[in-house]
Protein backbone atom coordinates (compact mmCIF):
# COMPACT_ATOMS: atom_id res chain seq x y z
CA UNK A 1 0.00 0.00 0.00
CA UNK A 2 1.37 3.39 -1.02
CA UNK A 3 1.76 6.09 1.60
CA UNK A 4 -0.82 8.35 -0.12
CA UNK A 5 -3.40 5.54 -0.09
CA UNK A 6 -2.69 4.89 3.58
CA UNK A 7 -3.26 8.54 4.39
CA UNK A 8 -6.53 8.68 2.44
CA UNK A 9 -7.81 5.51 4.08
CA UNK A 10 -6.96 6.70 7.58
CA UNK A 11 -7.50 10.45 7.19
CA UNK A 12 -10.05 10.48 10.04
CA UNK A 13 -7.36 9.14 12.38
CA UNK A 14 -4.93 11.84 11.29
CA UNK A 15 -7.64 14.50 11.78
CA UNK A 16 -8.46 13.27 15.31
CA UNK A 17 -4.74 13.10 16.14
CA UNK A 18 -4.26 16.66 14.86
CA UNK A 19 -7.16 17.97 16.98
CA UNK A 20 -5.83 16.04 20.01
CA UNK A 21 -2.34 17.52 19.79
CA UNK A 22 -3.77 20.99 19.11
CA UNK A 23 -5.84 20.74 22.29
CA UNK A 24 -2.92 19.29 24.23
CA UNK A 25 -0.75 22.26 23.23
CA UNK A 26 -3.39 24.62 24.62
CA UNK A 27 -3.69 22.47 27.74
CA UNK A 28 0.04 22.51 28.47
CA UNK A 29 0.30 26.21 27.66
CA UNK A 30 -2.44 27.06 30.18
CA UNK A 31 -1.13 24.58 32.75
CA UNK A 32 2.51 25.76 32.71
CA UNK A 33 1.52 29.43 32.55
CA UNK A 34 -0.75 28.78 35.53
CA UNK A 35 2.09 27.10 37.43
CA UNK A 36 4.31 30.15 36.86
CA UNK A 37 1.55 32.40 38.22
CA UNK A 38 0.90 30.01 41.13
CA UNK A 39 4.53 30.08 42.26
CA UNK A 40 4.92 33.85 41.96
CA UNK A 41 1.54 34.56 43.51
CA UNK A 42 1.98 31.96 46.25
CA UNK A 43 5.24 33.33 47.60
CA UNK A 44 4.19 36.95 47.21
CA UNK A 45 0.79 36.54 48.87
CA UNK A 46 2.18 34.55 51.80
CA UNK A 47 4.99 36.95 52.72
CA UNK A 48 2.83 38.02 55.66
CA UNK A 49 3.62 34.65 57.27
CA UNK A 50 7.17 35.92 57.89
CA UNK A 51 6.04 39.16 59.56
CA UNK A 52 5.84 37.95 63.19
CA UNK A 53 9.30 36.32 62.91
CA UNK A 54 10.75 39.45 61.30
CA UNK A 55 9.23 41.63 64.04
CA UNK A 56 10.95 39.46 66.63
CA UNK A 57 14.25 40.81 65.31
CA UNK A 58 15.51 44.05 66.86
CA UNK A 59 16.42 45.30 63.37
CA UNK A 60 12.97 45.38 61.77
CA UNK A 61 9.96 47.46 62.83
CA UNK A 62 6.41 47.09 61.51
CA UNK A 63 6.76 50.41 59.66
CA UNK A 64 9.99 49.29 57.96
CA UNK A 65 8.54 45.94 56.92
CA UNK A 66 5.35 47.63 55.75
CA UNK A 67 7.38 50.13 53.71
CA UNK A 68 9.46 47.29 52.23
CA UNK A 69 6.35 45.32 51.30
CA UNK A 70 4.93 48.53 49.86
CA UNK A 71 7.99 49.21 47.70
CA UNK A 72 7.97 45.55 46.63
CA UNK A 73 4.35 45.82 45.50
CA UNK A 74 4.74 49.20 43.81
CA UNK A 75 7.85 48.20 41.84
CA UNK A 76 6.16 44.93 40.90
CA UNK A 77 3.37 46.96 39.33
CA UNK A 78 5.68 49.56 37.79
CA UNK A 79 7.79 46.83 36.18
CA UNK A 80 4.80 44.94 34.72
CA UNK A 81 4.17 47.14 31.63
CA UNK A 82 7.91 47.46 31.01
CA UNK A 83 8.33 43.69 31.18
CA UNK A 84 5.19 43.27 29.06
CA UNK A 85 6.54 45.58 26.37
CA UNK A 86 9.92 43.81 26.47
CA UNK A 87 8.22 40.41 26.16
CA UNK A 88 6.13 41.58 23.19
CA UNK A 89 9.28 42.85 21.46
CA UNK A 90 11.99 40.35 22.51
CA UNK A 91 10.05 37.25 23.50
CA UNK A 92 8.53 35.73 26.62
CA UNK A 93 11.23 33.10 27.21
CA UNK A 94 13.99 35.66 27.76
CA UNK A 95 11.72 37.87 29.84
CA UNK A 96 10.52 35.17 32.24
CA UNK A 97 14.01 33.69 32.62
CA UNK A 98 15.29 37.07 33.79
CA UNK A 99 12.38 37.24 36.23
CA UNK A 100 13.17 33.88 37.82
CA UNK A 101 16.87 34.72 38.19
CA UNK A 102 16.06 38.11 39.68
CA UNK A 103 13.62 36.63 42.18
CA UNK A 104 16.21 34.07 43.30
CA UNK A 105 18.76 36.86 43.73
CA UNK A 106 16.26 38.88 45.78
CA UNK A 107 15.57 36.12 48.30
CA UNK A 108 19.28 35.29 48.59
CA UNK A 109 20.33 38.91 49.17
CA UNK A 110 17.53 39.48 51.69
CA UNK A 111 18.40 36.32 53.64
CA UNK A 112 21.59 37.94 54.93
CA UNK A 113 20.05 41.34 55.72
CA UNK A 114 21.50 42.85 58.90
CA UNK A 115 20.28 46.41 58.41
CA UNK A 116 17.02 48.09 57.33
CA UNK A 117 18.63 49.37 54.11
CA UNK A 118 19.88 45.90 53.21
CA UNK A 119 16.43 44.39 53.81
CA UNK A 120 14.65 47.12 51.84
CA UNK A 121 17.04 46.80 48.88
CA UNK A 122 16.93 43.00 48.73
CA UNK A 123 13.22 42.34 49.16
CA UNK A 124 11.70 45.71 48.32
CA UNK A 125 13.69 46.81 45.28
CA UNK A 126 15.21 43.67 43.70
CA UNK A 127 12.23 41.53 44.72
CA UNK A 128 9.65 44.01 43.46
CA UNK A 129 11.32 44.52 40.07
CA UNK A 130 11.75 40.76 39.57
CA UNK A 131 8.16 39.99 40.59
CA UNK A 132 6.96 42.44 37.94
CA UNK A 133 8.72 40.43 35.25
CA UNK A 134 6.81 37.21 36.07
CA UNK A 135 3.57 39.04 36.85
CA UNK A 136 -0.04 38.45 35.86
CA UNK A 137 -0.14 41.00 32.97
CA UNK A 138 2.93 39.48 31.30
CA UNK A 139 1.59 35.92 31.50
CA UNK A 140 -2.00 36.75 30.56
CA UNK A 141 -0.83 38.94 27.69
CA UNK A 142 1.32 36.09 26.38
CA UNK A 143 -1.36 33.41 26.68
CA UNK A 144 -4.16 35.61 25.29
CA UNK A 145 -2.38 35.82 21.96
CA UNK A 146 -3.20 32.14 21.43
CA UNK A 147 -6.98 32.70 21.65
CA UNK A 148 -9.14 34.96 19.46
CA UNK A 149 -12.62 34.60 20.95
CA UNK A 150 -13.62 36.91 23.84
CA UNK A 151 -15.54 34.20 25.73
CA UNK A 152 -12.63 31.78 25.37
CA UNK A 153 -10.16 34.41 26.57
CA UNK A 154 -12.35 35.20 29.59
CA UNK A 155 -12.61 31.51 30.47
CA UNK A 156 -8.87 30.93 29.96
CA UNK A 157 -8.06 33.96 32.10
CA UNK A 158 -10.35 32.60 34.80
CA UNK A 159 -8.54 29.25 34.67
CA UNK A 160 -5.14 30.97 34.83
CA UNK A 161 -6.15 33.05 37.83
CA UNK A 162 -7.60 29.95 39.48
CA UNK A 163 -4.25 28.22 39.04
CA UNK A 164 -2.53 31.36 40.33
CA UNK A 165 -4.79 31.23 43.36
CA UNK A 166 -3.72 27.67 44.07
CA UNK A 167 -0.27 29.04 44.85
CA UNK A 168 -1.58 30.81 47.90
CA UNK A 169 -2.98 27.71 49.59
CA UNK A 170 -0.03 25.57 48.45
CA UNK A 171 2.77 27.89 49.51
CA UNK A 172 1.22 29.40 52.64
CA UNK A 173 1.60 26.15 54.64
CA UNK A 174 5.01 25.59 53.01
CA UNK A 175 6.20 29.03 54.13
CA UNK A 176 4.65 28.44 57.55
CA UNK A 177 6.65 25.21 57.81
CA UNK A 178 9.85 26.87 56.60
CA UNK A 179 9.70 29.82 58.98
CA UNK A 180 8.75 27.61 61.92
CA UNK A 181 11.52 25.10 61.20
CA UNK A 182 14.35 27.24 59.84
CA UNK A 183 13.40 30.85 60.69
CA UNK A 184 13.10 33.51 58.00
CA UNK A 185 16.76 33.80 56.90
CA UNK A 186 17.39 30.18 55.92
CA UNK A 187 13.86 29.96 54.53
CA UNK A 188 14.68 32.75 52.08
CA UNK A 189 17.83 30.91 50.95
CA UNK A 190 15.82 27.74 50.27
CA UNK A 191 13.28 29.80 48.30
CA UNK A 192 16.07 31.41 46.24
CA UNK A 193 17.33 27.99 45.14
CA UNK A 194 13.80 26.87 44.27
CA UNK A 195 13.25 29.77 41.85
CA UNK A 196 16.37 28.90 39.85
CA UNK A 197 14.86 25.50 39.03
CA UNK A 198 11.82 27.20 37.49
CA UNK A 199 13.66 28.77 34.53
CA UNK A 200 12.80 25.91 32.08
CA UNK A 201 9.07 26.64 32.57
CA UNK A 202 9.48 29.77 30.44
CA UNK A 203 10.14 27.57 27.38
CA UNK A 204 6.39 26.88 27.12
CA UNK A 205 6.07 30.12 25.16
CA UNK A 206 8.12 28.59 22.34
CA UNK A 207 4.89 26.85 21.25
CA UNK A 208 3.93 28.32 17.84
CA UNK A 209 0.82 30.48 17.84
CA UNK A 210 -2.13 29.06 15.86
CA UNK A 211 -2.89 30.54 12.45
CA UNK A 212 -5.67 33.10 12.69
CA UNK A 213 -8.83 32.40 10.71
CA UNK A 214 -8.70 35.98 9.48
CA UNK A 215 -5.31 37.47 8.82
CA UNK A 216 -4.88 40.77 10.61
CA UNK A 217 -2.37 43.27 9.36
CA UNK A 218 -0.70 44.72 12.43
CA UNK A 219 -0.05 48.42 12.31
CA UNK A 220 3.34 49.17 13.75
CA UNK A 221 2.96 51.69 16.53
CA UNK A 222 5.28 53.15 19.09
CA UNK A 223 4.50 51.90 22.58
CA UNK A 224 4.29 55.52 23.73
CA UNK A 225 1.59 56.23 21.10
CA UNK A 226 -0.37 53.16 22.18
CA UNK A 227 -0.29 54.27 25.81
CA UNK A 228 -1.30 57.85 24.97
CA UNK A 229 -4.27 56.60 22.96
CA UNK A 230 -5.35 54.28 25.77
CA UNK A 231 -5.23 57.04 28.38
CA UNK A 232 -7.63 59.13 26.29
CA UNK A 233 -10.24 56.46 26.98
CA UNK A 234 -12.35 57.22 30.09
CA UNK A 235 -13.19 53.56 30.60
CA UNK A 236 -9.49 52.69 30.74
CA UNK A 237 -8.92 55.39 33.36
CA UNK A 238 -11.82 54.08 35.47
CA UNK A 239 -10.32 50.58 35.35
CA UNK A 240 -7.02 51.98 36.56
CA UNK A 241 -8.72 53.69 39.52
CA UNK A 242 -10.68 50.56 40.41
CA UNK A 243 -7.64 48.31 40.31
CA UNK A 244 -5.87 50.62 42.76
CA UNK A 245 -8.50 49.63 45.32
CA UNK A 246 -8.06 45.95 44.54
CA UNK A 247 -4.32 46.20 45.18
CA UNK A 248 -4.84 47.97 48.49
CA UNK A 249 -7.23 45.25 49.68
CA UNK A 250 -4.99 42.37 48.63
CA UNK A 251 -1.84 43.82 50.24
CA UNK A 252 -3.57 44.89 53.44
CA UNK A 253 -5.19 41.50 54.02
CA UNK A 254 -2.38 39.20 52.87
CA UNK A 255 0.33 41.12 54.74
CA UNK A 256 -1.52 41.87 57.96
CA UNK A 257 -4.10 39.16 58.58
CA UNK A 258 -1.57 37.16 60.69
CA UNK A 259 -0.70 40.29 62.70
CA UNK A 260 -4.39 41.21 63.03
CA UNK A 261 -5.07 37.78 64.52
CA UNK A 262 -2.12 38.09 66.92
CA UNK A 263 -3.17 41.60 68.03
CA UNK A 264 -6.56 40.18 68.94
CA UNK A 265 -5.14 37.33 71.02
CA UNK A 266 -5.34 34.56 68.43
CA UNK A 267 -2.59 32.19 67.34
CA UNK A 268 -0.97 33.19 64.04
CA UNK A 269 -1.59 29.66 62.72
CA UNK A 270 -5.29 30.53 62.39
CA UNK A 271 -4.30 33.38 60.07
CA UNK A 272 -2.09 30.99 58.08
CA UNK A 273 -5.14 28.74 57.76
CA UNK A 274 -7.13 31.79 56.69
CA UNK A 275 -4.63 32.67 53.96
CA UNK A 276 -4.73 29.07 52.78
CA UNK A 277 -8.52 29.24 52.59
CA UNK A 278 -8.30 32.50 50.66
CA UNK A 279 -6.20 30.64 48.11
CA UNK A 280 -8.64 27.73 47.89
CA UNK A 281 -11.75 29.88 47.55
CA UNK A 282 -9.89 32.19 45.20
CA UNK A 283 -9.62 29.28 42.76
CA UNK A 284 -13.40 28.95 42.78
CA UNK A 285 -13.99 32.70 42.61
CA UNK A 286 -11.73 33.31 39.62
CA UNK A 287 -13.25 30.41 37.68
CA UNK A 288 -16.75 31.75 38.32
CA UNK A 289 -15.68 35.29 37.49
CA UNK A 290 -14.03 34.21 34.25
CA UNK A 291 -17.11 32.28 33.19
CA UNK A 292 -19.63 34.95 34.21
CA UNK A 293 -17.54 37.70 32.57
CA UNK A 294 -18.07 35.98 29.23
CA UNK A 295 -21.85 36.05 29.71
CA UNK A 296 -22.82 39.35 31.38
CA UNK A 297 -21.22 42.78 31.32
CA UNK A 298 -17.84 42.72 32.96
CA UNK A 299 -18.29 46.11 34.63
CA UNK A 300 -21.26 44.77 36.61
CA UNK A 301 -19.15 41.82 37.77
CA UNK A 302 -16.51 44.25 39.01
CA UNK A 303 -19.00 46.50 40.81
CA UNK A 304 -20.49 43.48 42.58
CA UNK A 305 -17.05 42.26 43.68
CA UNK A 306 -16.00 45.59 45.18
CA UNK A 307 -19.34 46.15 46.91
CA UNK A 308 -19.25 42.67 48.44
CA UNK A 309 -15.68 43.22 49.63
CA UNK A 310 -16.81 46.32 51.53
CA UNK A 311 -19.50 44.28 53.30
CA UNK A 312 -17.03 41.51 54.21
CA UNK A 313 -14.46 43.93 55.68
CA UNK A 314 -17.20 45.81 57.57
CA UNK A 315 -18.38 42.57 59.19
CA UNK A 316 -14.77 41.66 60.10
CA UNK A 317 -14.46 45.04 61.80
CA UNK A 318 -17.67 44.94 63.86
CA UNK A 319 -17.74 41.28 64.94
CA UNK A 320 -15.56 40.01 67.82
CA UNK A 321 -12.34 38.56 66.42
CA UNK A 322 -12.56 34.79 66.84
CA UNK A 323 -11.19 31.81 64.95
CA UNK A 324 -14.59 31.35 63.30
CA UNK A 325 -14.71 35.00 62.14
CA UNK A 326 -11.21 34.76 60.62
CA UNK A 327 -12.15 31.55 58.81
CA UNK A 328 -15.50 32.90 57.56
CA UNK A 329 -13.91 36.16 56.39
CA UNK A 330 -11.15 34.26 54.57
CA UNK A 331 -13.65 32.09 52.70
CA UNK A 332 -15.74 35.06 51.55
CA UNK A 333 -12.82 37.32 50.66
CA UNK A 334 -11.18 34.39 48.85
CA UNK A 335 -14.11 34.22 46.43
CA UNK A 336 -13.54 37.92 45.69
CA UNK A 337 -9.72 37.91 45.78
CA UNK A 338 -8.37 37.79 42.21
CA UNK A 339 -11.81 37.48 40.63
CA UNK A 340 -11.28 41.08 39.48
CA UNK A 341 -8.63 40.01 36.96
CA UNK A 342 -10.74 38.20 34.29
CA UNK A 343 -13.26 41.05 33.84
CA UNK A 344 -10.59 43.77 34.08
CA UNK A 345 -8.22 42.20 31.55
CA UNK A 346 -11.24 41.28 29.43
CA UNK A 347 -12.38 44.90 29.15
CA UNK A 348 -8.85 45.97 28.18
CA UNK A 349 -8.70 43.23 25.53
CA UNK A 350 -12.14 44.16 24.16
CA UNK A 351 -11.33 47.82 23.81
CA UNK A 352 -7.75 47.57 22.57
CA UNK A 353 -7.23 44.00 21.31
CA UNK A 354 -4.56 41.54 22.44
CA UNK A 355 -1.58 42.93 20.47
CA UNK A 356 -0.53 45.22 23.34
CA UNK A 357 -2.43 43.54 26.16
CA UNK A 358 0.70 42.78 28.22
CA UNK A 359 1.61 46.47 28.11
CA UNK A 360 -1.84 48.01 28.62
CA UNK A 361 -2.96 45.57 31.31
CA UNK A 362 0.49 46.01 32.82
CA UNK A 363 -0.23 49.72 33.24
CA UNK A 364 -3.50 48.86 34.96
CA UNK A 365 -1.43 46.61 37.23
CA UNK A 366 0.80 49.58 38.10
CA UNK A 367 -2.26 51.15 39.70
CA UNK A 368 -3.03 47.87 41.47
CA UNK A 369 0.44 47.81 42.95
CA UNK A 370 0.34 51.49 43.83
CA UNK A 371 -2.70 50.53 45.90
CA UNK A 372 -0.71 47.63 47.34
CA UNK A 373 2.05 50.07 48.28
CA UNK A 374 -0.47 52.22 50.15
CA UNK A 375 -2.08 49.19 51.81
CA UNK A 376 1.25 47.75 52.93
CA UNK A 377 2.68 51.06 54.14
CA UNK A 378 -0.47 52.32 55.87
CA UNK A 379 -1.02 48.95 57.56
CA UNK A 380 2.42 48.99 59.20
CA UNK A 381 2.14 52.68 60.12
CA UNK A 382 -1.30 52.25 61.71
CA UNK A 383 -0.06 49.31 63.80
CA UNK A 384 2.93 51.32 65.05
CA UNK A 385 0.78 54.37 65.88
CA UNK A 386 -2.36 52.76 67.31
CA UNK A 387 -1.56 49.10 67.92
CA UNK A 388 -4.64 48.24 65.87
CA UNK A 389 -5.73 47.91 62.24
CA UNK A 390 -9.20 49.45 62.68
CA UNK A 391 -8.41 52.69 60.83
CA UNK A 392 -6.92 50.73 57.92
CA UNK A 393 -10.04 48.56 57.69
CA UNK A 394 -12.31 51.65 57.64
CA UNK A 395 -10.23 53.16 54.82
CA UNK A 396 -10.54 49.88 52.88
CA UNK A 397 -14.34 49.91 53.23
CA UNK A 398 -14.75 53.49 52.00
CA UNK A 399 -12.61 53.14 48.88
CA UNK A 400 -14.22 49.77 48.10
CA UNK A 401 -17.62 51.46 47.85
CA UNK A 402 -16.04 54.16 45.67
CA UNK A 403 -14.67 51.50 43.34
CA UNK A 404 -18.03 49.77 43.09
CA UNK A 405 -19.57 53.02 41.82
CA UNK A 406 -16.94 54.13 39.28
CA UNK A 407 -17.23 50.95 37.22
CA UNK A 408 -20.80 51.68 36.13
CA UNK A 409 -19.87 54.34 33.48
CA UNK A 410 -17.39 51.99 31.78
CA UNK A 411 -18.19 51.26 28.13
CA UNK A 412 -17.45 47.70 27.00
CA UNK A 413 -17.12 48.34 23.31
CA UNK A 414 -16.14 45.37 21.19
CA UNK A 415 -13.28 45.51 18.71
CA UNK A 416 -13.53 48.39 16.25
CA UNK A 417 -11.35 50.59 14.14
CA UNK A 418 -10.06 52.18 17.35
CA UNK A 419 -8.68 48.88 18.59
CA UNK A 420 -4.99 48.14 18.29
CA UNK A 421 -5.26 44.78 16.53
Amino acid sequence: MQYSDFVKKNKHIFFITFIYFKQMKSFFLILIAGVILAVGNGFRMSLGIYLPDLLASTVFSASLIGLTYGIFNFLWGAMSPIAGAFAEQKGYVKTLSVGFIGTALSFYVTSSAISPTHFLLGLGVIGGLSAGVISVPVIIGGVSKYFDDDKTRSTVTGILMSLAASGMFIFTPINQFLVTTFKWSLSFQITATFFLFLIPLSFIFLIPKPDKKVKIEFTKRKISDVIKQAFKDKSYRYLILGFFVCGLHVALISNYLPTFAKLNGLNTTIAATGLTLIGIFNMVGTLISGRVSGIIKKKFVLSFIYFTRSIAIFLLLIFPTTNFVIIAFSCVIGLLWLSTVPPTSGIVANRFGTRYLSTLFGIVMVSHQAGAFVGSSVGGLVIDLYGSLDIAWIMAIIISLFSAVIHFPIIEKEKSEEVFA
